[in-house]
């Protein structure tokens, strides 16, 4: 949190070490739902998987919305170069 402060907000956000994340996203589409006059009733997420693999490897954050990383799948990988999930 520190970090943020002094750098700025991080291109990415390490979802999985938040304690409450699903709070990070509803005010994500707050966010959104505020920029935009949009009610927030009527926004849903989107997920994309990119191409990096690390964070070093993206320039900066999107113009809209947020990168995260820190998922993790149970019984489950993504298999990248199918881009499919696989057992």
């Amino acid at each position: 949190m520190d970090d943020w402060l002094v750098n700025g907000t991080p291109r990415s956000y390490w979802i999985s070490g938040l304690f409450f994340p699903q709070g990070f996203m509803t005010g994500c589409l707050q966010t959104h739902s505020r920029q935009y006059r949009i009610p927030i009733d009527k926004l849903q997420f989107s997920f994309q998987i990119m191409e990096q693999e690390s964070i070093e490897e993206i320039d900066e954050a999107p113009e809209d919305g947020v990168y995260v990383h820190g998922f993790f799948l149970d019984g489950a990988r993504f298999n990248r170069d199918d881009g499919i999930i696989d057992d």
